[in-house]
């Protein structure tokens, strides 16, 4: 796939893309403004041990990782978070952080009130250093304490007192590290204060993320369900699908649905989809320099894709461009021409296939259109297959090629039935219709196929229902007047007088 191709997919999906974009931005804003506003404030530290007796002028002295990190394991401990929550209250959330280029402890507390977070922040920082020296102090008492007793056994004569000397420099070196302890060590360095702005919600960047992140579920979505959807969306894939050449791409009607019938190029000969028929119409006269094209059979792989429309319109695009036209319905199982020109169906091309009507009695000058005639399909056989395939129906349809330009032939899809097979073995070529984003690319691919297999003689193929939105490749911006050929080509014969030549 090009650029454009992934261009096209995105544009064609927009919707789903748009939809999760849109819907994620405003559930985050919504939540955004539903959340109470946090402040964060932070109080730093920075982390060294006291000098001892020994050790006081001492420069450069830095504290091993070791001692660094079980540093952070006392200030992350919950028993000094605990200490901290006696001053505070339990609403602050506390927490520690430590950078590795430094020994500097971030002591930082989160409140939904300014001056709470601030205050927390300062408290948990002192209670450390606090917590620090009161530790240190302990340690020293405690060897004081023991040292004291050693001197008491020394005086009594129950140890030996050749260590007096050394116990008691200890001591007073204890004494001096006691008194370090408690007065240095650890120091707040930078005190925290009220935050003026909340650090919780930030409606910029939540709603930035919630939008990238829908925007890629979007695009996730749309090209999933374009890659599961094997519908033929433009002529290109058609045409891979096919391997026959696009003879013409009509537009989606406005006021289309289902069941309706629409002879476009009567009832609005200025539109975009006529004049698409009327690029239908070229093409096949182009082909027919080359082999001769009397009778057209237009078919479609299943129903509903516009088999009916197009063969109709076509009908009427070469009668008005000077040609004698004939457009028989051979769908004989739910045949809809007469629905397209308001016809009764009471006699027809069965009619003629079982002798009980003559071709000119069922053929139907239509109001306005004097190089056309249109022959409905009549009362439905039992089996159209039998009947199409006999001899009767062969004999009829070529005779009637011979007096005309031009018969078009309305046919059953290909694939529920074989009606169509039947008559691809007399007709002169078959043109295959698809709809767009309807007609799937199996479907096409299976009816060229079996169309094939009774060598058919495939024109090409009409894509139709396509709407222009979908692609920049199409404009339809050409419509005017009806081209002249189709009002001032010289008529030596009408379409009555042809057929009824061809019917004697």
């Amino acid at each position: 796939m090009t650029l454009r191709d992934y261009a096209s997919v995105i544009w064609r999906r927009k919707w789903l893309v748009i939809l999760p974009t849109v819907v994620t931005a405003l559930v985050a804003t919504v939540l955004t403004l539903a959340q109470t506003p946090m402040y964060r404030a932070t109080a730093d530290v920075l982390v060294r041990l006291p000098p001892t007796a020994t050790s006081v002028g001492s420069t450069g002295a830095v504290m091993s990782p070791r001692l660094v990190e079980n540093e952070f394991e006392t200030a992350s401990g919950s028993a000094l978070k605990s200490q901290v929550r006696k001053f505070v209250g339990a609403e602050p959330t506390l927490s520690v952080s430590s950078s590795e280029a430094s020994d500097v402890f971030g002591f930082t507390a989160t409140s939904s009130d300014p001056d709470v977070a601030a205050l927390a922040a300062n408290t948990f920082a002192e209670q450390y250093i606090e917590l620090q020296r009161t530790s240190l102090v302990e340690q020293y008492e405690a060897r004081i304490t023991v040292l004291e007793d050693q001197l008491v056994a020394i005086e009594t004569g129950d140890v030996d007192s050749s260590r007096r000397t050394e116990y008691q420099r200890e001591l007073e070196n204890l004494a001096v590290s006691t008194q370090l302890a408690s007065t240095s060590g650890s120091v707040l360095i930078d005190a925290a204060t009220p935050p003026s702005d909340a650090y919780e919600p930030q409606p910029e960047r939540t709603i930035t993320l919630a939008l990238v992140v829908g925007l890629l579920l979007g695009l996730g979505a749309a090209f999933l369900v374009d890659y599961l959807d094997t519908s033929i969306k433009d002529e290109t894939e058609l045409a891979r699908a096919t391997g026959l050449p696009t003879l013409a791409v009509v537009p989606r009607l406005k006021d289309w649905k289902e069941g309706t019938s629409h002879v476009i190029s009567r009832e609005d000969p200025f539109s975009p989809a006529a004049e698409a028929y009327r690029d239908l119409r070229t093409a096949v006269r182009f082909m027919a320099l080359d082999q001769e094209l009397k009778l057209v059979q237009v078919t479609s792989p299943r129903p509903s894709d516009g088999k009916t429309t197009t063969a109709s319109n076509l009908a009427v695009a070469a009668a008005r461009s000077g040609q004698r036209v004939v457009l028989i319905d051979c769908d004989l199982r739910k045949p809809q021409v007469h629905r397209f020109f308001d016809l009764d169906n009471k006699e027809g091309f069965t009619s003629v296939l079982l002798q009980e009507e003559t071709l000119i009695s069922v053929a139907r000058q239509i109001s306005g259109e004097k190089n056309l005639l249109v022959v409905t399909s009549g009362p439905l056989p039992p089996d159209p297959s039998e009947l199409l395939a006999g001899d009767a129906a062969r004999q009829v349809l070529e005779g009637l090629g011979g007096g005309v330009d031009l018969v078009v032939i309305d046919s059953p899809p290909v694939l529920p039935v074989a009606d169509p097979l039947v008559l691809a073995s007399i007709v002169d070529g078959v043109i295959l219709v698809a709809s767009a984003a309807s007609t799937d690319t199996r479907q096409v691919t299976r009816a060229v196929e079996r169309l094939r297999q009774v060598d058919a003689p495939l024109l090409g193929t009409v894509f139709n229902g396509f709407d222009p939105k979908d692609s920049d490749t199409y404009a339809y911006g050409y419509e005017g007047e009806v081209p002249d050929e189709e009002a001032d080509t010289p008529q030596p014969k009408s379409a009555e007088q042809g057929a009824t030549e061809a019917a004697k």
